[in-house]
């Protein structure tokens, strides 16, 4: 018999592993490029203590940037902007097509746009009253 089970939070190891076995039979099925995914972090440390950082994924010829944060005494310094020119360094050495990003409105979106980042979609009202933004800069 067979039936749909419900659950929050992280499944099985097991089972996700046969979830991505099945996904990647798929797309090799499929002709689809093999999937690789390298995870690539940036921290910045100050006195032993963390005050910035951003984690990345290396998804194709894309760098996904997943988490951008700078600590409240280090913001208006100019991290935030050398975290971005170490993964864009990063990127033009491995020749990395360009790098994307999701952002809240209420986040960061000028500050992308300032370090050379646009726009390639809108979602409106996620969450209420606020969007959702990608945003991208090709390298290559």
């Amino acid at each position: 018999m067979t039936e749909i089970r419900f659950s929050e939070g992280p499944i099985q190891e097991s089972d996700q592993d046969i979830l991505s076995n099945g996904l990647e039979l798929h797309g090799k099925q499929n002709n689809a490029p093999e999937y690789k995914k390298t995870r690539l972090n940036w921290m910045v440390y100050r006195d032993e203590q963390l005050v910035g950082a951003l984690t990345a994924d290396l998804l194709w010829d894309w760098i996904y940037i997943s988490e951008l944060w700078v600590d409240d005494s280090c913001r208006g310094t100019g991290l935030g902007k050398q975290l971005m020119a170490k993964v864009e360094e990063y990127a033009r050495e491995q020749g990395v097509t360009g790098l994307w990003l999701w952002t809240q409105s209420w986040q960061a979106p000028k500050f992308y746009q300032s370090v050379g980042f646009e726009e390639f979609t809108r979602f409106e009202g996620f969450p209420k009253g606020h969007s959702r933004i990608g945003l991208r800069k090709t390298l290559a």
